[in-house]
C-alpha cells in the first residue's frame, strides 16, 4: 500500500477528528479560525466519552452508534445555540473571511512539508512502529476490533478478565478504531493516519487559533503561523518517533487550542473571536478531551495557564486596590495561591499517580546544555535549529516592546525550559515532585517547547518585519486612507516573504532533523524489532491453522504478541509488562513444564490456552522482564507440544499435554 491509496482513509480520519467539532462551533456562533481550531478538540471529547457510555449502557461500539451520537449532540449544541443567541454569553464578532482565509491558506505549506516529512520517513502507510509502546497502541486496536468495547474505563486490561482494569485514557484508540470500522483500514494503517492527520492538521490549526487569540485579527501573523508550527522537532515530530507516545501526541496536538481558551477566559487576548461565555464551555470540553486523550495534556497546559491566570489575579486585585477594597484583593491572590498550591501537593504526594512519579530516567547531559538545546531547539542533541532559533529569541524582545501579551507566553517558555533541565540534566527524587507528571521523562516535556515557541517565532517575524518597514519609512508622513492600506498589504507581503526565505534557506524548516527523529521509531534493525518481514508472513500463514476463539502463548519480546494485530488471533500476554494473574504468572514461567507439571496443565486448561508462538525477534534483550517469561522458550521436541508450522526461528506449537488424560481415560 503506498500513500497515495490511502488518501481516501486519510480524509476519513481528518472528518472524524473535524466535522462532529466544526458543526457544533457553527452551530453556537463560532466562525473561522475560532470554528476550526476547536473542533477536533470537541470531536475527540465526543468520541471518547461515547465509548463509555455505550459500554456502560451494553451497547456495542461501532462506527454507527458513534454517528448517532454526534447527531444528537450536534442537535443539542443547535438548541442551546439558539437558545443562546442574542446573550451576552456568546459575544464575539467574527473575523472578516480575509482573516480566515489567510489563516487557512498558510496552512498548506506546512502541511505539504509535514506530508513529505511523514512519506519521507514512514515509506508506506501501514509500516508497523517497531517501539515498546507500539505494541500495546497496537493491540488495544485489535482488542477494540474484537470485543466491540472502546471504554477508557476497561481498556488497560486488553480483555484480560484476570485482573481488574484501571482508567486509561482511550481516545486515541477510539478514533484509530473508528478509522478501521469505517474504512477497513488495518491496524498499523488507521494508527499511522491517526497519527498522520493529528501531526499535519490537529496540531497546526491549534497553533493557528492560539496566534489567532494572542495576535488578533493580524493577516501577515496568521499566515505564517500554520507553516512554522510544524518547523519545531520537539514537537510534534519527535513524539512520532519515541516512545511511541501516539496517544500523547494527540492530546498535545490540540494543546495550544486549550491554551488559547486559558486566555480567552482570563481576558488576555489581543481581538477575541471565542467570546468568554464560550471559551467557559470549552473549557470544559478541554478537561474532558483532555483527560480522555491523555492526561499529560491538562499537566501541560496547566503549567502554562500559570502566568495568564496569576496575571489576571494581579489585575484584578490592583483593580480592587484603587477601588478601596485591597483587603479582599489579597485575600482571593492567598486563597487562589493556596488553592494552587493544595492541587500541586496532592498530585504530587496522591498514591494515584505514583507509578507515573516513580518512573526514572537517567540525566544525559549537563545543565547549561540542557539550556543551549532549548534555546536552539535542538533538544536531546539533535541537529541545532539555528535561524528558527534566532528568530524564536527575537520574539522575546517582541514580547518587551511590540507584544506585551507575550511576556505571558515567555514567561511559559521559561517554565518549560527548567522542567525539561531538570529531567534531562538532574531527575533526582526530589525533582520528581516537579517533573513525575510527564514520567520525568524529558521527551514529554521537550514537546511542551512548541506550544509557546511558535507564537515567539511569529512575533520574531512580525518584529523584523516592523523595523525594517520603520527604516524604509523614516522621515515619510504616516500613511492614511488608501496609501493605508497598501501599507498593511505590504506590511503582510513582507512578513510572509520573510517566513518563505526562513523555509528556503533551513532547506525546509530543517527536514532532516524531522525524518530522523520519526524514522527512529520506523528503522529499527534486526533482530531488535518486534517483527520483520518474514515473521509478518508466516503470521498471516499460521492464521487459519488457528481457530478464531483460540489463545495463543508467547513471549510478548521475541515478537509473538503481535500475532493479535496482524492476524487477529488473540494471544495471552499482548504487551510486555501487562498486570498478570497467578495463574497466568505460572504459565510465563514453567509452560515449558506443562507435560510433567499438573499446576501448570490446570492453569492452561483453565485460561483456555491452545496454542505456544515462538517467534524470531530479539526486542529489549536487555530487559530484567525477559526471565519472566522464560517458560515460552522453543520447546523443541520436548513432551506435550506438537510443532504445527515454522519458518526460520519463528514456530507454531499445539499444546498437546494436557489432552493426554483425557484421551486415556477414554480408552
Amino acid at each position: 500500500m503506498n500513500w497515495f491509496e490511502a488518501v481516501p482513509a486519510l480524509l476519513v480520519t481528518a472528518a472524524w477528528l473535524l466535522v462532529p467539532g466544526v458543526a457544533i462551533s457553527y452551530l453556537v456562533g463560532l466562525r473561522g479560525i475560532a470554528a476550526w481550531g476547536l473542533a477536533p478538540m470537541t470531536s475527540l471529547a465526543i468520541i471518547a466519552s461515547t465509548a463509555v457510555v455505550l459500554e456502560m449502557a451494553g451497547i456495542d461500539w461501532s462506527a454507527l452508534a458513534v454517528l448517532v451520537v454526534c447527531v444528537v449532540v450536534v442537535a443539542v449544541a443547535g438548541v442551546v445555540g439558539f437558545l443562546l443567541r442574542r446573550r451576552r454569553i456568546f459575544a464575539a464578532e467574527p473575523d472578516p473571511r480575509a482573516v480566515s482565509v489567510a489563516g487557512f491558506v498558510g496552512l498548506l505549506p506546512g502541511m505539504v512539508l509535514g506530508m513529505i516529512t511523514i512519506v519521507m520517513a514512514i515509506h508506506a502507510p501501514d509500516v508497523l512502529n517497531q517501539t515498546y509502546d507500539a505494541l500495546f497502541h497496537y493491540n488495544a486496536l485489535a482488542y477494540i476490533q474484537d470485543s466491540h468495547q472502546a471504554s477508557s474505563l476497561t481498556l488497560s486490561t486488553l480483555g484480560n478478565p484476570e485482573v481488574p482494569g484501571v482508567f486509561y485514557p482511550a481516545a486515541w484508540h477510539d478514533l484509530g478504531s473508528l478509522v478501521m470500522l469505517s474504512t477497513g483500514s488495518s491496524i498499523p494503517v488507521a494508527a499511522n493516519l491517526v497519527t498522520v492527520v493529528a501531526t499535519i492538521i490537529v496540531w497546526p490549526l491549534s497553533c493557528l487559533l492560539l496566534a489567532r487569540q494572542l495576535f488578533g485579527r493580524h493577516v501577515g501573523a496568521l499566515a505564517i503561523t500554520g507553516t512554522l508550527s510544524l518547523g519545531f522537532a520537539a514537537f510534534p515530530w519527535d513524539l512520532l518517533g519515541f516512545g511511541v507516545l501516539w496517544p500523547n501526541l494527540l492530546g498535545m496536538a490540540f494543546a495550544p487550542a486549550a491554551l488559547a481558551i486559558v486566555f480567552t477566559v482570563t481576558r488576555w487576548v489581543a481581538d477575541d473571536a471565542i467570546g468568554v461565555g464560550r471559551g467557559w464551555l470549552a473549557a470544559v470540553v478541554a478537561v474532558v478531551a483532555a483527560g480522555l486523550t491523555h492526561p499529560n495534556v491538562l499537566f501541560s497546559v496547566g503549567v502554562l495557564a500559570l502566568f495568564p491566570i496569576g496575571a489576571r489575579l494581579g489585575a484584578r486585585a490592583w483593580e480592587l486596590h484603587k477601588a478601596g477594597k485591597t483587603v479582599r484583593g489579597i485575600v482571593e491572590v492567598v486563597a487562589a495561591v493556596l488553592f494552587a498550591g493544595l492541587v500541586w501537593w496532592y498530585t504530587a504526594t496522591t498514591p494515584a499517580f505514583a507509578n507515573t512519579r516513580d518512573q526514572y530516567w537517567p540525566p544525559f547531559e549537563t545543565p547549561a546544555n540542557a539550556v543551549g538545546d532549548v534555546l536552539l531547539n535542538a533538544t536531546h542533541r539533535h541537529e541545532a535549529l539555528w535561524i528558527l532559533s534566532i528568530v524564536v529569541i527575537v520574539g522575546v524582545f517582541a514580547a518587551r516592546r511590540e507584544w506585551p501579551i507575550l511576556r505571558l507566553i515567555v514567561a511559559g517558555h521559561v517554565a518549560t525550559t527548567f522542567l525539561y533541565v531538570l529531567t534531562a540534566a538532574i531527575n533526582r527524587p526530589d525533582t520528581k515532585k516537579f517533573t513525575g507528571y510527564w514520567y520525568n521523562d524529558s521527551h514529554r516535556l521537550a514537546a511542551m517547547l512548541p506550544i509557546t515557541a511558535v507564537p515567539l517565532a511569529v512575533g520574531g517575524i512580525l518584529f523584523i518585519a516592523a523595523k525594517l518597514l520603520a527604516r524604509s519609512a523614516e522621515g515619510a508622513e504616516a500613511p492614511t486612507g488608501w496609501r493605508a492600506r497598501i501599507a498593511t498589504t505590504s506590511s503582510t507581503t513582507l512578513i510572509v516573504t520573510l517566513a518563505a526565505a526562513l523555509v528556503v534557506v533551513t532547506g525546509g524548516l530543517y527536514p532532516k532533523d524531522r525524518e530522523v527523529r520519526v524514522t527512529a521509531g520506523y528503522a529499527v534493525p534486526y533482530p531488535a524489532q518486534l517483527v520483520n518481514s518474514e515473521t509478518q508472513e508466516f503470521f498471516q500463514r499460521i492464521k487459519d491453522e488457528i481457530p478464531d476463539d483460540a489463545l495463543v502463548a508467547g513471549n510478548p519480546f521475541n515478537g509473538s504478541a503481535m500475532l493479535w494485530t496482524l492476524a487477529d488471533r488473540q494471544v495471552l500476554f499482548p504487551h510486555f509488562r501487562s498486570t498478570q494473574s497467578p495463574e497466568q504468572d505460572l504459565v510465563a514461567g514453567h509452560l515449558d513444564e506443562v507435560a510433567s507439571d499438573p499446576e501448570v496443565c490446570d492453569a492452561v486448561e483453565d485460561l483456555g490456552i491452545e496454542f505456544l508462538l515462538v517467534g524470531g525477534g530479539e526486542f529489549r534483550t536487555s530487559d530484567i522482564k525477559w526471565e519472566y517469561y522464560s517458560g515460552l522458550d522453543d520447546p523443541g521436541s520436548a513432551p506435550g507440544f506438537e510443532l504445527v508450522d515454522t519458518d526460520g526461528d519463528s514456530k507454531l506449537y499445539r499444546i498437546t499435554a494436557c489432552d493426554i488424560p483425557s484421551s486415556d481415560s477414554d480408552g
